[in-house]
């Protein structure tokens, strides 16, 4: 990596890969956030020289509004591999009060606006989570198609990284079955 370019912060995973288990690709961290952004692929070709991607310089990490009150979240899976990030790291999702209906949702209820759910993403047989994905249900009109849900990536430190109508997000949770969500563990 050359020291001009940004470095994520210590202890912190990549950005998700997509929902579901895929071949190991060759990630290349400079082109991720420009991907989740909507840019063009982050995984490079052997021969693309990391210099050849283009991405913007992400934004200092700012503080999550919902971060303090995460430990009042409660727990509404059970820890399991994650369907983010290939696969690889292990997960539970978490929810505030206005989120208690997930994960039992059907085709006509949807969650209110202030409903939030965190999933927690740990390394195998790790305590302490290395990223966090968010959604958060925002009122009428914040993104119709998008089921007005605001996506964030927060660092365990609490501070968002990405947030907002991702899409690469909105673009996999438009398959879920109910409100733009998916259920528990399957």
């Amino acid at each position: 990596m050359l020291a001009t370019e940004a470095r994520p912060p210590t202890g912190w995973a990549p950005l998700p890969l997509g929902c579901a288990p895929a071949p190991r690709p060759r990630l290349d961290a400079t082109a991720t956030a420009a991907w989740i952004e909507g840019g063009s692929s982050p995984i490079a070709e052997p021969h693309t020289p990391t210099s050849a991607l283009t991405a913007s310089p992400a934004p200092a990490p700012a503080p999550w509004e919902l971060a303090a009150q995460l430990a009042t979240f409660k727990p509404a899976t059970v820890r399991a591999r994650s369907q983010h990030f290939t696969g690889e790291l292990e997960a539970e999702v978490r929810i505030n009060a206005a989120a208690a209906p997930y994960p039992a949702l059907g085709p006509d209820r949807v969650l209110a606006p202030g409903a939030a759910l965190v999933q927690l993403h740990y390394p195998a047989g790790s305590s302490e989570p290395v990223t966090l994905l968010a959604m958060v249900k925002r009122t009428a009109g914040y993104d119709r198609d998008g089921g007005d849900w605001e996506y964030a990536i927060v660092t365990p430190q609490g501070n968002a990284t990405h947030r907002g109508a991702l899409p690469l997000c909105k673009r996999c949770h438009a398959d879920a079955p109910h409100d733009h969500l998916f259920g528990g563990p399957r």
